[in-house]
């Protein structure tokens, strides 16, 4: 079982891959980061190469270095069937169990990856066995692309699955009640039905690409058009006409949940289903969640809050939250890899598995030979040979022993000699990291814009067709930063003479321009030197230098002041892609240039030369 103290879960979906990262801390899980990264095929391009490289820049971007990352399988990709065998004895279960997978999953059995999960049967006298089999060759692959990728996997669960063990976990339901789990992936639904320990799970073959493929039919355009056109769906006015177009997907799809949900009720005369859990991208659709609430008569559960699951301060909980409805089945891989998952199953190859006990328990693997060799020497009674070896085996143990000793001595040795050197070498550590000085000052100042626009949210414009347009709070117009001199000091080394930074913003008229100005030149003021540019403060520099820490934090800008305020206009362009022409009916996307009034703010902002001391 899988219990690291943090893990990322990775959920390798058709069209992008989500990740989420949590770490536990006793009984505590907390969401420590995430991210969606889109996998791009080029036409004609080879799939693989482009998840790995979709791989290569996510793990870049979120730094995952060693962290242990749990991955899904699809449930179309894995053989799933459940038996029942009788309550026996807990030692026995395993070989049962195999056994019955021997006889249950088809081909060669030598030839794939394999595990269970153990539930209570409904009559309460049984046990249910979810059997999960996987090619070989399919589990290699995974670990291949995330391999070339350079990310640490340690294990390979099902989608279905990891879904189950985030709901489990994080959202409360009552106790009596059977929770319907419905997760509509690019490429198969997933329905899961748990009552406390009992685990009951469907895999369907209507999917979010037939969704697309209705689109693609309808306005007769490419499946990647009809693609985007979906996912714009939910910004557009006309809801009801969109969900005419794939009324009769949603239909079948309604349907197959309904047989489906029969049937487990059939098998299980008690349950009580109330609450359905709705999960993917493709619930993202507008009145689509109402639509099924409608159809299937159940409660809806959209995934948009956590229940006991924590997010850290440093992540965005609006946009995390915004995010969730596409993020279950990597919350519960994630949760999976820190222990906290109901169901554990790993389809890693076992050679993979085992080499990686052995790692991580070095010495119970010597210790196995060595009991096994005790085992067969008093089995034989050959006494004499086998202390004569012992001897020779403690004789090298010893020598081991003695020689780990000194060049431990002597790597101490070394270290004292190193560390006073290490504290000046850390210095030089932000240019290593191949920041530049425009680089930094640029991410700096935007990052301040950025999170302005982001507190405000959006503000409402000139009105479209009875809708008011969605504006930003200010818009970054230029960011002017001159080369700093360099040739005094050279450039590890403070700045030899003074560098102004200018920036113009625009604001529109609505959003009370004079208090986002006063707010954009506070923060400015306020904003820290970033890691990548502490080499150009000399006091940060002598600080590092002597061990000790700065008087106070230092300041990137030793001077901010709004210049001008000029009152003006400024434009966007509004873009209707489902808009249809009121004589033929037909699509006629509209694309027009329109003005708004605007103030534009010029700040200067000083960097200053400092002395080294």
């Amino acid at each position: 079982m899988l219990k690291h103290s943090v893990c990322w879960g990775l959920d390798l979906g058709h069209s992008s891959i989500k990740a989420v990262k949590i770490a536990r801390k006793g009984e505590v899980a907390t969401v420590l980061g995430y991210a969606i990264e889109p996998i791009a095929v080029p036409e004609g391009g080879d799939r693989t190469d482009a998840v790995i490289a979709a791989l290569r820049s996510l793990a870049g971007r979120e730094e995952f270095h060693d962290t242990p990352v749990v991955a899904s399988l699809s449930g179309r990709q894995v053989f799933s069937r459940t038996v029942n065998i009788p309550v026996i004895n807990p030692k026995q279960v395993e070989r049962m169990v195999e056994l019955e997978a021997r006889q249950q999953i088809p081909g060669d059995f030598d030839q794939v990856e394999w595990g269970y999960h153990l539930s209570p049967a409904p009559d309460g006298v049984s046990q249910d066995v979810a059997l999960f089999a996987v090619k070989r060759e399919l589990a290699t692959e995974v670990m291949s692309v995330t391999r070339q990728a350079g990310i640490n996997l340690v294990g390979i669960s099902v989608s279905s699955l990891a879904l189950y063990n985030f709901v489990r976990y994080d959202q409360v339901f009552p106790e009596d009640e059977t929770i319907v789990i419905l997760d509509v992936g690019a490429e198969n639904t997933d329905l899961v039905c748990y009552q406390g320990d009992m685990l009951w799970m469907r895999t369907m073959g209507i999917s979010g690409n037939a969704l697309t493929d209705a689109f693609a039919k309808k306005f007769k355009v490419s499946v990647a058009e009809a693609e985007t056109l979906k996912r714009q769906a939910g910004e557009s006015a006309q809801a009801d006409r969109i969900l005419k177009v794939i009324e009769g997907t949603l239909i079948e799809l309604t349907s197959e949940v309904q047989r489906s949900l029969g049937f487990y009720k059939q098998q299980n005369k008690d349950a009580k289903l109330e609450n359905l859990v709705i999960s993917g991208s493709t619930f993202r659709l507008p009145g689509l969640p109402e639509y099924m609430a409608e159809r299937l008569r159940y409660t809806i559960n959209i995934l948009e809050d956590l229940d006991k699951v924590k997010v850290a301060d440093g992540l965005e909980r609006e946009h995390f939250m915004h995010d969730l409805q596409s993020l279950g089945v990597a919350m519960g891989l994630a949760l999976q890899g820190i222990g906290f998952g109901r169901a554990t199953v790993d389809l890693m190859p076992r050679e993979e598995q085992f080499e990686r006990l052995l790692r991580s328990k070095m010495w119970a693997g010597v210790a196995i030979p060595v009991a096994l060799g005790a085992t067969m020497w008093l089995s034989l009674g050959i006494v004499d040979g086998v202390k004569t070896e012992n001897e020779m085996l403690l004789a090298k143990i010893k020598e081991s022993y003695e020689s780990n000793t000194r060049r431990q001595s002597e790597s101490k040795s070394v270290l004292d000699q190193v560390a006073p050197k290490a504290v000046e070498l850390k210095l030089f550590e932000p240019f290593g990291a191949q920041q530049g000085f425009h680089t930094g000052v640029s991410a700096a100042v935007l990052e301040v814009v950025q999170g302005i626009a982001h507190e405000r949210g959006v503000i409402a414009g000139p009105p479209e067709r009875g809708q008011p347009t969605p504006l930003q709070a200010l818009y970054l117009r230029s960011l002017t930063i001159p080369e700093p001199d360099l040739t005094v000091k050279g450039p590890f080394r403070p700045l030899g003479t003074d560098v102004k930074v200018s920036l113009v913003v625009t604001i529109p008229q609505i959003a009370r321009p004079g208090e986002i100005s006063r707010l954009l030149v506070d923060r400015l003021k306020a904003l820290p030197v970033p890691s990548s540019l502490l080499g150009l403060r000399a006091d940060v520099r002598a600080a590092r230098a002597a061990n000790t820490a700065a008087e106070q934090e230092p300041r990137l800008f030793a001077a901010v002041q709004a210049q001008s305020e000029t009152a003006g206009t400024d434009t966007y362009w509004y873009i209707d892609r489902s808009h249809t022409d009121p004589i033929t009916g037909a699509l006629a996307p509209l694309q027009e240039e329109r003005r708004y009034p605007v103030m534009t703010v010029t700040i200067d902002c000083t960097l200053k030369a400092q002395e080294t001391p």
